[in-house]
């Protein structure tokens, strides 16, 4: 068997983050805890679906509710069924450097295909050293930990100086960047400054982000219509890359603004829960902290809505246990 240089393994994600990222949304069972089952079943049907790259990630995987146990739990049992047919980015938690370096060890040996370093977006402003200082100390306290790729993340409390985005573009682990801060200009501005690097620049959140993104050399990108109708998220990925790009704008008018508008008013990750269970896709909508699941009301309201904009709800028949 062989074994695949660091260089060869940058190369191949860098090849393969391209088209719409699934971040992973979590199904939790009547005790709050993750429902492992579902989540398999989830990934399984993500990767049947031809979806390129699935995503572990602070926001949409909520990692806040997460004890580090069960991140690793998480991160493991998804890598064993995702199993290559997608590309796996796990994420870290926010974690000192040496935790971080134990994760990435982790993570290679689960079978990860990259991994998403989040530094603590307080860590620039609290280290009491200039940005640049802070954030390179921080790669350079976690090289060498294990040969497996690294993705930046950039936030808005405190991000990345555009010229430390460039100088870590330049090391052979870090292959690219999930764009959380201004979703245009700076987003432009990293695409630019990282256009001459194996660099992939993927913003949080939008096909319309995407539409403006992929013009300045934006090879992904996240999207709120993804997680539960993948198709048309591939639909519009290929409208873009073929130059349609009329048919690809009027399906962010279509579809992309007005689930946005509903989904955001009854509350974003509660509308996702709803909308999976209305698919067939989670056996609940159930939020982490009981008061904000969706009331049967509210249930109602985001079923209209999936109904108006996307047509009747056929749910969805997994193939098989995992």
């Amino acid at each position: 068997m062989s074994i695949r240089t660091l260089t060869e393994r940058s190369a191949e994600v860098y090849d393969r983050l391209k088209g719409p990222i699934v971040p992973l949304n979590l199904c939790f069972d009547e005790s709050r805890e993750v429902d492992m089952v579902t989540m398999r079943k989830y990934v399984n049907w993500l990767c049947e679906q031809q979806v390129p790259v699935l995503l572990l990630t602070y926001g949409s995987s909520e990692f806040m509710w997460l004890t580090d146990d069960w991140i690793r739990r998480l991160t493991a049992e998804l890598a064993e069924e995702i199993d290559g047919r997608s590309l796996f980015v796990a994420s870290t938690n926010w974690c000192p450097p040496g935790d971080c370096r134990n994760f990435l060890e982790f993570a290679d040996r689960a079978g990860v295909d990259a991994v998403k370093v989040q530094t603590n977006p307080w860590m620039v402003s609290t280290a009491g050293l200039p940005p640049r200082e802070a954030i390179l100390g921080y790669f350079d306290c976690i090289a060498g930990a294990a040969e497996i790729p690294l993705i930046l993340w950039g936030h808005a409390i405190a991000p990345y100086p555009v010229e430390v985005v460039r100088e870590l573009a330049g090391r052979t682990e870090i292959v690219g960047m999930k764009n959380d801060d201004d979703q245009f200009n700076y987003y432009y501005e990293i695409c630019r400054a990282t256009a001459n690097e194996q660099f992939a620049v993927f913003s949080g959140g939008l096909m319309r982000n995407f539409y403006f993104g992929y013009p300045a050399g934006s090879p992904a990108y996240l999207c709120p219509i993804a997680p539960f109708l993948p198709a048309l998220a591939l639909e519009f990925y290929e409208h873009m890359v073929s130059g349609r790009t009329s048919e690809a704008w009027q399906m962010v008018l279509r579809y992309e603004d007005r689930w946005l508008r509903e989904a955001v008013r009854l509350g974003w990750i509660q509308s996702l829960r709803t909308a999976f269970q209305a698919y067939g896709l989670f056996p609940n909508n159930r939020h982490y902290l009981p008061q904000l699941t969706h009331t049967e009301s509210q249930v109602q309201e985001v079923r209209e809505s999936l109904r108006e904009i996307f047509g009747p709800i056929v749910p969805v028949e997994y193939s098989s246990d995992p």
